[in-house]
This record gives C-alpha cells, structure tokens and sequence, in this order.
C-alpha cells in the first residue's frame, strides 16, 4: 500500500545512535549539540509538521513506568472547524520513536506495545461545487479502498467551503528490539483499508481497536456516538462491538494552548526530576532555555549544566530521553503561532 511520504514519517531510533533522524531537522546551536561524551548528543522532533490553524492544544501522556511519551498537538480552524493533528511516540525501554502527521486521533494499548491511529483525509472542492472525480480516484489509489465506500464514508469537514474528509485507521507495533535486522520494516504503520475511526479507543484486554463513528457535526471536538470492532491482529472489522466491551480513553495531561492572538510564555517552567542510570538530573527552563543540572550525590555543584535547547520544557520520560517542550518555531509562518511542540531526544 502507497503512503504519502510528504504527511507520514516513521522515526526509528536504534540502539548506540547519537538521536533522532527527523526528516525536518532543526538547526540551532542550542538544539543540536555535538561534543565529548560525558555531555550528550541532543536532537530535536517537531511534533506536529503541518498547520497550527487558529489555535492548538498540545496534550501528553506518559506510560504507567514512565518510560513512554505520547504527545499530540490538536489544532483548529475557525469555529473550531476540524484540523488534523500530529503526533510524537517515544520509547526509552525500546529505544524507539515515530511520529505522524496528519490524523484525527490516536492512543496507545493498554501495555502501550502498540499504537492505533486513524488517518486524516480531505478533499476540497475549491472553485467547484462538487469534489472532483480524480480526487476520489486518487485516493482510492493510496487507501487501498474503492471510490464508493469512500464517497459513502465521508464526512463534511468545513463548515465555510465544500470539503470531505474520512478516517483510516493504522497501527504501529513498537518493536520489541530496534537493533534487530528487520525492526524497520517491522514497526511500519499498517493501514487497515476501511473507512472509520474519527475517535480511536483500545479495548481493556488490548486485543480489539475500537473505531467511533464519524462525527455529527463539524467540530474538532465532537464524540463518536457509536463503536466498531477492528482486530489489529487479523484485521478483521465488526460494525459493532462485543456485549460488555469496555474501552479505555487516554489519560491525556492537558497542556498549553497556542493561540496566534496570545504571546506564549516561554521564560520558565517547573524543574523536572529525570534518573538516566545511576546518574540524576534536574531539567530546568529559564529565559527560554532548557538546561540539565546533574544532581547526583556527589556531583559538584558548581558543574555548568548542559544546553538541551530553546524553549520550554512540558514533560520528559523518567531517564530523560525524550523531552517535551515549547520552542520557536524553526520556520516562520504567517498568521500562525510563532512557537511549536518539539521533543528532544538526548543520547544520554
């Protein structure tokens, strides 16, 4: 199956690499630090590449162990019309990262060994006052599913023009070892050609991803109403789900909202406490830096802290590998917010 390279990007992190390998790398002497070990590698993710719209949500959550991070940032148009959000997965016990533009929704399974997403779609129809056919031709191509079912399977995404949009949903199993051979390969998203899933859920036993039913209305907000079955297994689909089926929402940490008409601020934040082997650090955000104090017993306390990068930080994993913060945006955009999510990625 065809994906879009240009709204889908697989991260994998293997075992002894210096960071990350994003496809849109940001250079700054702050964020992208190469030195002598003891002081760590640091590179940056951007969390959601595509459009901020009117303003955005970033949201987290951390595994029970904390060892995992997923980070979504969850823009909307005007009139809080729906917008496709983006996000980030790390894990350090796995050594492993993704992120993906593009999606309505995704959440994690409940021992957090597979992710569940459902892809975003949209036509326009621009100047025309329907879609055009060779939109629907073109991605039935990269779907894997025939016009029809796609046409039937739409929803109305804008309130103020003629767009369609549908969800498909993927999955992405964390590999149980990034260094071996095939891991790559592995680990690539799996579509699943049906058109569902405006919200995702997983089921309390993990083994069923429930897809939720296009939305009633054109809010980013809006609920599913009524569940799928898909068993990411097999790939089978049931129009309902099983009698008694509980579903487990995501816990997510609601964090800043990016609004292009309020400043951000991005001066200070609280320290963040991260263990990496026997050694202990401080992450602290002053003056629109992020730095890493050592506080391991017996460390001097008159050591200069390392640059993690600009910006504020939101969150970090318990070894520190993977933290989340504020920074400015790499590439101005205009009548966006002038700040963006990243995560860096330090190689302890």
């Amino acid at each position: 199956m065809q994906l879009n390279a240009t709204a889908l990007t697989l991260l994998l992190v293997l075992a002894g690499s210096a960071g990350c390998v994003d496809s849109s790398p940001r250079p700054s002497t702050a964020d992208s630090i190469v030195s002598a070990r003891p002081t760590p590698v640091v590179s940056s993710v951007r969390v959601n590449q595509g459009t901020y719209g009117m303003t955005s949500r970033v949201k987290w959550i951390l595994s029970p162990d904390s060892s995992s991070l997923l980070v979504m940032v969850d823009p909307v148009g005007v009139e809080n019309e729906a917008v496709p959000n983006g996000f980030f997965y790390g894990s350090e016990g796995k050594n492993f990262h993704a992120r993906m533009d593009e999606v309505w929704d995704v959440a994690p399974s409940p021992d957090w060994q597979t992710i569940a997403f459902s892809r975003a779609h949209v036509l326009s129809a621009r100047e025309s006052d329907t879609i055009p056919a060779p939109l629907w031709v073109d991605l039935a191509r990269r779907t894997g599913i025939d016009t029809a079912t796609l046409r039937n399977g739409s929803f109305a995404s804008s309130g103020m023009s003629l767009a369609r949009a549908i969800a498909q949903p993927g999955t992405i199993r964390v590999p149980a070892d990034s260094r071996a051979s095939g891991a790559s390969d592995a680990a690539a998203p799996r579509m699943y050609p049906i058109v569902r899933g405006w919200r995702v859920r997983w089921t309390a036993d993990g083994t069923t991803v429930a897809l939720g039913a296009n939305p009633a209305r054109v809010q980013d907000d809006e609920p599913s109403e009524a569940w799928a079955a898909l068993d990411p297994a097999t790939g089978a689909f049931h129009g309902t789900l099983a009698a008694g089926a509980q579903l487990v929402a995501p816990k997510w940490v609601m964090g800043p909202v990016l609004d292009i008409s309020a400043p951000a601020d991005m001066q200070a934040a609280p320290a963040i406490h991260v263990a990496s082997d026997a050694r202990t650090f401080a992450i602290e955000s002053s003056r629109g830096v992020i730095t890493a104090r050592e506080t391991t017993v017996g460390a001097s306390p008159t050591a200069t802290p390392f640059a993690v990068g600009s910006g504020k930080a939101l969150a970090a994993t318990k070894g520190g590998r993977y933290i989340l913060a504020l920074a400015p945006r790499a590439n101005a955009v205009a009548h966006e917010v002038p700040v963006e999510a990243v995560v860096y990625v330090v190689g302890w």
